[in-house]
């Protein structure tokens, strides 16, 4: 059965996606969860943070990888990561990517609003990833998206990504219908239905 496990953005928690969630309007056989992120978040009495974002880039894909073992250990916990689609947002989209590249045998990654670091290596077995990003992104630049896209395409993936206009650095409405599409495929009672791209 499926899990979709949602990852929050930076200085947020996992009762940040609680009304996505009521809006997606998942199967009630999905199991969802939404596990806070390891580190208190220096500017927020309770949000947290899958990593600092203080420093350069090999500081920071270094924490993530320090990260990715304690998620490993949060997500077999919540069950069979084999049965699971990550959902992340922002900082959550980012460890989500780099989850799915160290090689995490999910069934699929929804990445909304993030990046990945650094090219990744080749292989065949990628799950599913679907890339959601506003073209005036003030946090995140659609470029570093489109990069991440193409990094993906040349490691083997099949990336889809869809493009947004006017939302910034947030999840949309017109997001909802791709993100639930995405979850839905791999519910194995569900059928699958085609979702155009949205401008």
């Amino acid at each position: 059965m499926t899990t979709a496990v949602f990852l929050h953005g930076l200085g947020a928690n996992g009762h940040t996606f609680d009304p996505i969630i009521t809006m997606l309007d998942l199967d009630p056989a999905i199991h969802l969860a939404c596990p806070d992120a390891p580190y208190p978040h220096e500017g927020s009495e309770f949000g947290k943070q899958w990593y600092s974002s203080e420093g350069n880039d090999d500081n920071k894909i270094a924490r993530i990888d320090k990260t990715l073992e304690r998620l490993t250990k949060t997500l077999e916990h919540i069950g069979d990561l084999n049965d699971m689609v990550l959902v992340g947002f922002s900082q959550g989209a980012i460890i989500a990517l780099h989850a799915a590249a160290k090689g995490f045998p999910v069934k699929g990654v929804v990445a909304i609003a993030g990046k990945m670091y650094e090219p990744v290596a080749a292989r065949d077995n990628w799950p599913s990833i679907v890339l959601l990003h506003d073209n005036h992104d003030p946090v995140i630049p659609v470029t570093q998206a489109q990069q991440t896209f193409h990094w993906l395409k040349e490691a083997g993936a099949d990336p889809e990504a869809f493009l947004s206009n006017d939302v910034g650095h947030s999840i949309s409405a017109q997001m909802l219908p791709i993100i639930r599409q995405a979850i839905m495929q791999h519910h194995p009672l569900s059928q699958s239905t085609h979702t155009e791209v949205f401008s």
